[in-house]
């Protein structure tokens, strides 16, 4: 069974929200460089949500809450990810998620989990927004994306963008717990999380 956090889904749907980043139109660079150096591979995302997992998992709450925000998209960011046209509710769901994380680190810090402890595994699997829309059976993104991700790649997602879905699963199983639609901004790795939520 794939499950995304309480909380976070309580963020992303504060407004009903919620390939490369091309020239790094993204983020005006990362500040949490000396906690983990970020790159536009899918073992770096893995790599990540690892660091967030371990530094919870060690007390240190300060790294993994500042590594959770960092995940939330600014207006930049958003830029990266979404065509022009994309519905406004995209947009303005996703820049109120930052204001609807708590202030405590402790809570931010485990949002990103893996839900049970057995669950040591964790894959990421990658697609781009054409790849979503397509939707093929027997592809990546069917077998590994939510429906309503091609409804939001169909909608709202830039041509040539490549997402990814990262799941924490025990080691020999297919699920687990799994967190939606990150994609490399130009600077840093950002999430957009069931985004479709806020289509009609």
């Amino acid at each position: 069974m794939i499950r995304t956090p309480k909380f976070l889904l309580l963020a992303l749907a504060v407004a009903l929200v919620a390939c490369k980043g091309g020239s790094g139109a993204g983020a005006a660079g990362n500040p949490d460089e000396a906690l983990y150096k970020q790159a536009d591979t899918p073992e770096n995302l893995k790599g990540l949500l690892e660091a967030i997992v371990a530094a919870n998992g060690a007390g240190d709450f300060k790294k993994a809450a500042t590594l959770t925000r960092g995940l939330v998209p600014d207006a930049t960011a958003l830029k990266v990810a979404l065509r022009d046209d994309a519905p406004p509710a995209l947009a303005d769901g996703a820049l109120k998620m930052s204001q609807g994380l708590p202030a405590d680190d402790a809570q931010v810090a485990g949002l990103i989990k893996p839900g049970e402890p057995g669950r040591t595994q964790v894959n990421v699997h990658g697609a781009t927004t054409e790849e979503i829309a397509k939707y093929e059976q027997g592809g990546v993104a069917y077998a590994e994306f939510p429906g309503g991700a091609k409804k939001l790649a169909e909608a709202a997602l830039k041509p040539g963008v490549k997402f990814y879905e990262v799941e924490f699963v025990e080691p020999g199983k297919d699920a687990g717990m799994k967190f939606h639609m990150f994609y490399w901004d130009g600077a840093r790795w950002r999430m957009l999380g069931p985004a479709w939520r806020s289509l009609r």
